[in-house]
């Protein structure tokens, strides 16, 4: 009996294990189409024949699509996470594929908003699969090595992207990115173990399933917290780089190192979740994250009197949100249980409410006030997100 249980223990790490690395395949290649369309914008921009400014308009309007993510999180609940994850990924490969007859600006938005559109449809799914199928007090090591795709999508991903692009031009870069999908949609397809289905979640309405997240007690503060870290994060994000520019003259290869630095720092934070949040516990991780990040904006201003400290700060600021947010992220899998789904797509919704906060205040105070200031608005919000944190969120260690 005893050999029976341990083997069947063996074959469930084994197909954890092997789902992880087709999720972390599949993650890899959305992530390099969402990371793509703000690296390339100017190639885009020139083949297209219009203004960069005027083609930043496709990721402001594909970004809007993260206030979309609690239309889909019920369907997950109720259909299961293997089929939006298969949705998310058809629409990435379709709309990849696309790409390569776009001729003009409104057509690019389209299809990149929907190419995008199948982001946002496959990560709350994903989220929610593995904290139905990775026991809590593992759960936190696994996310976290799931989130390092985002960090791999910068380091792998775009320069592979970016060798097509410059040869081939940018479509072609994109189809690639379509083709990949359409493999890692085969992968799900055909490896990824099908899901018990619950007759619970499937018999449930849409409203109930929000019912069922937004009455637990902690989903407000939780939201809450991700949109205050989402925001203060933006307001550094989309300043630094003309702070570094007037400051201390920093020119694109030199803003390019510090943006494969921030990369690093990411990827760093998300080694470190992985290796610690288990045995550290997440609640604990995520507050060490707010409260010494906190502690980081506030002398981000003082730290940047020369080009050296100032690019440290960065990185370590990066470095901290990355490792509270991976850290979040099983927590918020055991809120709701019963709707994880949808509360991880309101999460996604909170984070991107966060994000759109911070780009529309960032530029009007640092304009205003000078860098500085922005940081000093930036240590407010995420020292409210410790309020928010420490009163109102607590860990639960159940299954």
């Amino acid at each position: 009996m005893s050999s029976s249980i341990a083997s069947a223990e063996t074959e469930s790490k084994s197909s954890i294990w092997r789902s992880l690395v087709i999720l972390l395949f599949a993650r890899t290649v959305l992530d390099t189409g969402f990371r793509a369309a703000y690296a390339f914008l100017p190639f885009i921009a020139a083949n297209l024949g219009v203004p960069v400014a005027s083609a930043a308009a496709i990721v402001q309007v594909r970004n809007l699509t993260g206030f979309l993510s609690p239309l889909f999180g019920p369907l997950s609940d109720r259909y299961g996470r293997r089929v939006m994850m298969l949705i998310g990924l058809t629409f990435a490969a379709t709309m990849g594929v696309a790409i390569y007859f776009v001729a003009s600006l409104w057509m690019a938005i389209v299809v990149m908003t929907l190419m995008g559109l199948g982001t946002i449809l496959f990560v709350p799914a994903q989220q929610a699969f593995l904290g139905d199928n990775v026991p809590y007090a593992q759960r936190g090591r696994v996310m976290a090595l799931a989130e390092i795709a985002w960090s791999v999508a910068a380091i792998v991903g775009l320069p592979l992207v970016g060798i097509l692009v410059q040869t081939q031009g940018w479509r072609v870069g994109f189809v690639a990115i379509g083709v990949f999908a359409a493999l890692a949609l085969g992968l799900i397809f055909f490896a990824l173990p099908h899901e018990k289905r619950n007759v619970e979640h499937a018999a449930r309405a849409i409203g109930g399933s929000y019912r069922e997240a937004l009455r637990a007690p902690m989903a407000f503060a939780v939201i809450a917290s991700i949109a205050l870290l989402a925001a203060t994060n933006e307001l550094i994000n989309i300043n630094f780089a003309a702070w570094l520019n007037t400051s201390f003259g920093f020119d694109a290869v030199t803003m390019g190192v510090v943006g494969a630095a921030i990369g690093g720092s990411e990827f760093a934070a998300q080694l470190v979740v992985a290796a610690f949040v288990d045995r550290l516990g997440k609640w604990k991780m995520v507050s060490a994250g707010l409260v010494v990040g906190g502690i980081a904006y506030l002398a981000l201003p003082f730290m940047g009197t020369n080009a050296l400290w100032g690019t440290g700060g960065l990185v370590l600021v990066f470095f901290l949100f990355e490792l509270a947010i991976v850290a979040a992220l099983p927590l918020i899998t055991e809120v709701a249980p019963n709707a994880r789904a949808t509360l991880l797509s309101l999460g996604v919704a909170g984070f991107s409410l966060g994000r759109a906060a911070g780009s529309f205040i960032g530029p009007a105070v640092y304009t205003s006030f000078g860098f500085g200031a922005a940081s000093l608005v930036a240590a407010a919000g995420i020292f409210l997100a410790c309020v928010i944190w420490f009163l109102f969120v607590r860990e639960h260690t159940h299954e």
